[in-house]
Order: structure tokens, then C-alpha cells, then sequence
């Protein structure tokens, strides 16, 4: 007989103010599984391990905490019958996440329950499917780029099979073998190590979201994804003045500006594409992040000020990416930042090392890195700084940094000397 208790995470969500309910299995035998319920709370509607109603309360918020205690109680009973119709030797904690996932999305199980027995026949399912599936962190639908990276790696695993003389592969074909032969294949095409981890971390996602019975049979221990620092640029203070000046019309006026929003700001340009003027109150912008759908408060840079007011707080319809990536290496190529950046990265397998003009390396993300490291020249805190960007780790926050040892050291100089001038006083 198995047993379900439900406790609250100690956690809160920033973005909810709640806090996830958990669950804890226990079978007759004492096996303790553990697992999210995907349903949350405040924790002061949450007593005695369960959900608290008060009589006395708001019709809106009434409404939802039975619904979530309904919710709660479906879970309870699916999970139960679960536990009872799969042997114990196979109810692992993998086993229960697949029930709550079955639970919350039966959709996206239905759809795969008919086929598939070979990894491509899996994989075709799970991106017609995709539509259907959240993010496990913020909730939302899957975004148009991670669709559009799981569709690339698809074709060259289909492209890679070909070229082995296969159709398809069995799971139990997915091995340390298979891994050395797709990436042999992708130096092969030229790919840095970075678009060939990206390629590997999606076919890890394929294999990893696959039914427990398919799953199982395939070996990812030696399945590395590639990750290479490369050399990025940022434009410090004096060369975004120098895109300032710059005397432009059309097109190019408006992605200088845009660029230059992006620089005072922190934002990617994705969510720069939608901040619109009711965002935009007393010095500040807030919106919710389009990527974690976190939100955020940026305080409005005087630069910031004349963009907007430039274009009366409504900004031009935005360029796709592509094209604004374009663009703006000719705004910068006429802004005179064209002195010789030396890149250093793994082509095909081989570590090379070029220059070219800093322009050609200038992209929209260029943008959102200049603020993170101008504003950390500037001796903002880091977590300051973070709070504005969006960033959640400071480990994440730092590979926007690019500063040299140089400016490092200058930062520390400049430290001591506000220490001791400070004492002498």
C-alpha cells in the first residue's frame, strides 16, 4: 500500500509570491520517493499540510484554492493508481515525474502513445508536440528559437544517418559510438564547439524527454556538451558616443538608436521589441522578461531619454534579428570601430585564431553585454547590476563581463585609492 503526503516548499518563486506544494510517496516497504506537484500556494493559505480556505474570503481567491485543491486531490488519486498498477522494482522517481507530467499535458502523451520505436520516429512526434509543452522553470509555452534549434538538429541527424546508409536508429543505438560519429560528422560541416553543444544538448533533451521504456535503452554517460569561451566585444562609453554622433538617416539612424537602447538598458533585443510607452512610468521601464519571465525595473539612462523622445516614446517597428545584425555592423563599420580584434575558437575540430575589424563582431547581444560591463567598469555592484539585466546567477552574469586583467587591476587601484583618501580625511 502506498501513502501520499503533501508538504510546502520552503521556497518562494519570485515572479509567482507563492510556493510549490511537494509531495512524498511512501510505499508499505518504506521506498520514499519525492516529487513537485506543479501547483502553487502562499504559504499562508497552507496549514496542518494542506491547503487552508478561510470562510471569510475574496470570491476570486476562494476560487482558485479549490481549484488547486481539487487539483491536488486528482493528483493524489492518479498518482495512487499509478503506484498500484506499476511494479515497485519500476516505480522510480523518473516513473512518478512521467505520471504528473501524463497528468497535467495527457495530450502530449496520446499523441505518443501509438508509436514510436525508433529515434526518429520519436523525435518527428516530439516536434509536433512541442506546441504543447512548458517550461518546467517558468511555465510558458516553448519559444519559437528553441523549436527552430530542435528542427536543426533533427535535419543533421537525419543528414548524419544518410550519410551512414541508415533511415533511422534504434535507441539502443544511441551510445558512446553514435555520440563520436554525429560530432566526427559536425566538425566535419565546419560547426564551432559551441554550435556543436547546442546540437548535443538538444539531442540529450530528445532522448531525456522520451518515454521511460525508450529512454532506458539509450547510453548518454559519454554524451559531452561542447561549451569554448569565445571572444566577444562590447563597446565601451566613448564608443557609444562615437555611434551617437554619427550623422545617419533611414535605417540605419534607427538601428543605431535601437542599439543604443539596448546599451543603456540591459535588454535583449527581443524584449526591446515590445516595451511600449504604458512600460515607461516616473524614470523607469518595467516589463516581464520574454526568456524567464521574470520581472524588471530599469531606471531610465538621459541617453535612453533621447532615443525615446526622438521617436515620441513610440519606437520603429523592430527588424528581425537577422537584419538588424546586419545592419548594425555598418553603423559601427561608419562609426570608425574598426580597429583588429584577434578570435580565437574550434572550427571543424581545430583551435584557429583570425582577425577582423571589432564591426564585424557586433550583434544586437552586443548591446546588452556593453551594459552589464560599462556598468561594472563604472563600480556598480554586481548584483546591482544583475537585478537591472535580468541575470539569475552571478555565473551566468559573468560571461557578459569583458573585462582585460588590465581593467581589472585598475578597478582594484582605484578601490585603494578611495580607501586610503577616505581614512585620511
Amino acid at each position: 500500500m502506498a501513502i501520499i503526503n503533501f508538504y510546502l516548499s520552503t521556497k518562494i518563486d519570485k515572479t509567482l509570491s507563492k510556493s510549490q506544494i511537494l509531495l512524498r510517496l511512501v510505499y508499505g516497504n518504506g521506498m520514499a520517493l519525492r516529487a513537485k506537484t506543479r501547483i502553487f500556494i502562499s504559504p499562508e493559505r497552507w496549514k496542518d499540510n494542506k491547503i487552508y480556505i478561510p470562510t471569510r474570503l475574496q470570491t476570486k481567491e476562494q476560487k482558485e484554492l479549490l481549484k488547486s485543491q481539487n487539483q491536488l486531490d486528482e493528483l493524489r488519486s492518479v498518482i495512487l493508481d499509478a503506484a498500484i498498477t506499476i511494479p515497485k522494482e519500476q516505480f522510480s522517481r523518473q516513473c512518478l515525474d512521467e505520471v504528473i507530467d501524463k497528468f497535467y499535458f495527457p495530450d502530449k502523451y496520446k499523441l505518443i502513445k501509438e508509436k514510436p520505436n525508433t529515434l526518429f520516429e520519436y523525435i518527428n512526434e516530439f516536434i509536433k508536440t512541442a506546441h504543447l509543452r512548458k517550461d518546467k522553470t517558468t511555465g510558458r509555452t516553448l519559444s519559437k528559437n528553441s523549436l527552430q534549434q530542435y528542427l536543426a538538429t533533427y535535419k543533421h541527424l537525419k543528414s548524419f544517418a544518410s550519410k551512414k546508409n541508415k533511415k533511422d536508429y534504434d535507441f539502443d543505438d544511441v551510445n558512446t559510438k553514435f555520440y563520436e560519429g554525429f560530432v566526427s560528422y559536425l566538425q566535419g560541416l565546419g560547426f564551432t564547439n559551441n554550435s556543436i553543444g547546442k546540437h548535443i544538448k538538444v539531442l540529450k533533451t530528445f532522448i531525456n524527454e522520451a518515454p521511460i521504456s525508450l529512454k532506458n535503452k539509450a547510453d548518454l554517460s559519454k554524451f559531452k556538451v561542447f561549451t569554448e569561451d569565445i571572444d566577444t566585444v562590447f563597446l565601451d562609453e566613448q564608443e557609444l558616443q562615437n555611434l551617437c554622433n554619427c550623422n545617419l538617416t533611414g535605417r540605419l539612424a534607427k538601428v543605431r538608436d535601437w542599439f543604443l537602447l539596448l546599451a543603456w538598458t540591459g535588454c535583449r533585443y527581443s524584449d526591446s521589441e515590445k516595451i511600449s510607452n504604458t512600460d515607461i512610468k516616473d524614470g523607469f521601464i518595467t516589463f516581464r522578461q520574454q526568456k524567464t519571465n521574470e520581472k524588471v525595473t530599469i531606471p531610465i539612462h538621459p541617453a535612453v531619454i533621447e532615443v525615446l523622445e526622438k521617436y515620441n516614446y513610440q519606437m520603429p517597428k523592430p527588424l528581425s534579428n537577422q537584419r538588424f545584425n546586419e545592419y548594425i555592423k555598418e553603423v559601427a563599420k561608419v562609426a570608425g570601430i574598426d580597429q583588429m580584434e584577434t578570435i580565437t575558437k574550434t572550427v571543424g575540430g581545430i583551435l584557429t585564431s583570425t582577425q577582423v575589424p571589432k564591426y564585424s563582431l557586433i550583434g544586437s547581444h552586443t548591446g546588452r553585454r556593453s551594459f552589464c560591463t560599462n556598468m561594472y567598469l563604472r563600480g556598480i555592484p554586481t548584483y546591482t547590476i544583475m537585478a537591472i539585466s535580468g541575470h539569475r546567477t552571478e555565473k551566468s552574469f559573468l560571461k557578459y563581463l569583458r573585462v582585460s586583467k588590465e581593467e581589472h587591476a585598475k578597478l582594484m587601484k582605484q578601490a585603494w585609492a578611495n580607501m586610503y583618501s577616505s581614512n585620511t580625511r
